[in-house]
């Protein structure tokens, strides 16, 4: 078996077990909670059954699993309606206050699905795309590879659909700099390069954003500002690294380059990617485009979130997408699968609100950025689009 299958036979397993993990998990039961002591989250009584009507609601009519067994510290109305296997009346308890509140299982949850919210999380979705394509065709120019803004599009959405019919690739990257390659030949280094600087970019942008938005509001945030703070100096001091010659002589990376497997390709990387250091104006729009990209994405996601009925705020749900797509930004799984909604599920958790709705938010995201993946194989049936073969999009740049 050829290293790249094996790679990609390994991510998949990964993938399988995750979602596999995630979903034992999961609540698939609707259940009915009753806070004893708010100030003390371990005071809680839960118990199985069905919530009829919205559960979005103030107000419900919940049924008992007959098997249900509720014992002391339960109010005498459950007990009664649990032995005579009646549905009861609940409300929603108000805050810093005990009663009841409910947590509707995954069934429940896609069920009550929002139409409205995924054509406006595609809305998104496509102006997260317009931003991130408008960030690469600039850097395209600035690495003397010449694009139209329509042309960069359309790479772009080809390398959407590559990632999806060949999930060892993260993000498409390699098929679109290939393709580019095509179209430039002779600056197969420069191609690789805005690629290489175009995701460095990117990610940057999201380490920022996420570290601003733990920092600030720290609420349920709190575990993660030295992860966050840890990878923001990473990202930083690589970018540093590519871009500046002073700390690059004192770190004589040039020496420790050499000495890598593949040091001629890597230099001519390197050499491209210098290119970029005397265009601080260009990279600094490149960045608020970068951040115009996160936000959409974001606020694709909160259209989700909210057609799903969650409660999060904007402010927080943008902390929670930004963790969770730089956790899904490494490639341990084709298209992020499982590891996304491990991230989700555990964020929403972390924020007080229900696992299942973290998991079938990224699990419906997911989904939205396939469609618009197989969207973007038309381009293959474009006039001029370039047939890659199979050993050219394994190949390692």
């Amino acid at each position: 078996m050829k290293s790249g299958s094996g790679r990609t036979l390994l991510k998949s397993l990964l993938a399988i077990a995750l979602l596999a993990w995630v979903a034992s998990g999961l609540p698939w039961s609707d259940t009915l909670v009753y806070v004893i002591e708010p100030s003390d989250s371990s005071t809680l009584l839960e118990v199985e059954g069905t919530i009829h009507g919205g559960w979005r609601e103030q107000q419900v009519t919940f049924e008992f699993d007959p098997l249900a067994d509720v014992g002391g510290g339960w109010p005498a109305v459950v007990q009664d309606a649990v032995r005579g296997g009646a549905r009861l009346d609940v409300e929603r308890r108000a805050q810093d206050q005990a009663g009841f509140e409910w947590r509707p299982g995954m069934p429940r949850v896609f069920l009550d699905l929002e139409a409205q919210g995924l054509v406006a999380a595609f809305a998104g979705l496509l102006l997260g795309l317009a931003f991130g394509v408008t960030r690469w065709w600039r850097i395209l120019h600035l690495a003397g590879c010449q694009s139209s803004w329509w042309n960069t599009l359309r790479l772009s959405c080809l390398g959407l659909f590559f990632n999806l019919v060949l999930p060892g690739i993260t993000g498409g990257d390699l098929p679109k700099a290939l393709m580019v390659v095509r179209e430039n030949p002779g600056r197969r280094a420069d191609a690789l390069a805005s690629v290489v600087i175009d995701r460095l970019v990117g990610l940057w942008s999201l380490v920022l954003l996420a570290c601003g938005v733990i920092w600030m509001t720290g609420e349920g945030f709190d575990v993660l500002r030295l992860p966050s703070a840890a990878a923001f100096g990473l990202l930083s001091t690589a970018m540093v690294l590519v871009l500046l010659p002073g700390p690059r002589r004192v770190m004589r990376m040039d020496s420790l380059i050499s000495r890598l497997p593949q040091a001629e390709r890597i230099k001519k990387l390197e050499h491209a990617a210098l290119l970029y250091r005397g265009h601080g104006i260009e990279l600094v729009v490149s960045v608020l485009l970068s951040f115009g990209n996160h936000l959409s994405v974001i606020a694709a996601t909160y259209a989700i979130s909210q057609a799903f009925g969650s409660s999060l705020d904007f402010e927080t749900l943008v902390g929670v997408v930004a963790v969770a797509n730089l956790i899904t930004a490494l490639p341990l799984s084709p298209g992020g699968w499982g590891v996304g909604e491990a991230a989700f599920g555990t964020l929403f958790k972390l924020v007080g609100s229900a696992v299942s709705l973290g998991v079938a938010i990224s699990v419906t995201y997911r989904l939205c950025t396939v469609a618009l993946g197989l969207a973007g194989g038309v381009f293959m049936l474009w006039p001029g689009t370039a047939r890659l073969s199979r050993e050219e999009l394994e190949e390692q740049p």
